[in-house]
């Protein structure tokens, strides 16, 4: 019979296994990364976004400061299979230097074909009106930060990071200023676990890039036996806060589904 102490660290392994699946193949494929055109340097990495189907409509939900200056001479792209793709819809947020900090993109019919080629599409059911916040350390931001982003031969790659959180305490909330019914606080220090190395390892702080990805709520199980888990999209990344309390910040997904309902007329089913 195993000791106790390497019971433990099994489960540990099984459990790190496990959100390594998780963000692979229930985070990853439904998060993109904006990149602009810089002439001097070519494709350079920018920000976030997440890919989401509701009703007959493609979107991508980003954070409004993204979107701020594109346009037809200032381009977002965003990597398909055999390079990029330049970004083509309507897009729709709030105004930026606000504290609600949320946009949507809804993307062009013809580009949904070339994109599920590479990447996946969130409905409705994915998505989680989080009413009550847990402290737990199931909170995950994915995105992709711009320290990632490397040039391997002539090709422009970058990869994703992800996060895992609990919330901060009430008084986090009353120091920035911030609601607890827009937005949520995530602490960000300390030093993470890699959950390939199972190595404790330092946090970098340029998290420029992170901005417009997604804050997810996961959870694994074990049943009969077998370990099952799921991640549910219920926030848009906004900012990084350093000083007193260092912190992620990030947006209620349900503002950003009033915002598409709004604008669209889409009726949007809510799983609580």
């Amino acid at each position: 019979m195993e000791e106790p102490d390497e019971l433990d660290l099994h489960i540990d392994i099984l459990i790190n296994e496990e959100l390594s699946k998780l963000i692979t193949h229930k985070i990853g494929p439904f998060t993109c990364q904006f990149l602009k055109y810089d002439t001097a340097k070519g494709l350079m990495p920018f920000a976030s976004g997440i890919m989401v189907e509701l009703g007959d409509s493609h979107f991508i939900l980003t954070a409004s400061h993204v979107i701020e200056d594109w346009s037809d001479s200032n381009k977002l792209f965003i990597e398909i299979e055999n390079g990029h793709i330049s970004v083509v819809g309507k897009a729709s947020g709030t105004e930026t230097g606000e504290r609600i900090d949320v946009a949507y993109i809804k993307l062009k019919d013809e580009l949904i074909p070339i994109l599920r080629k590479w990447y996946r599409f969130i409905t409705a059911e994915q998505l989680l009106h989080h009413n009550k916040i847990f402290d737990e350390g199931n909170y995950c931001a994915y995105g992709f930060p711009v320290v990632n982003f490397k040039i391997k031969s002539e090709i422009a790659k970058s990869v994703g990071s992800a996060y895992f959180m609990r919330p901060t305490a009430d008084k986090v909330f009353e120091f920035y200023k911030l609601s607890p019914l827009s937005h949520y606080i995530l602490e960000f220090h300390g030093k993470p676990i890699n959950i390939k190395t199972n190595q404790a390892e330092k946090i970098k702080t340029e998290h420029y890039g992170l901005s417009g990805g997604g804050l997810w709520y996961t959870k694994i199980n074990f049943v009969h036996n077998r370990i099952i888990s799921k991640a549910q999209l219920i926030g848009i990344m906004t900012e990084f806060r350093k000083g007193k309390y260092e912190c992620l910040i990030a947006n209620r997904v349900e503002i950003i589904l009033a915002l598409i309902e709004q604008n669209e007329g889409i009726k949007i089913k809510r799983r609580l």
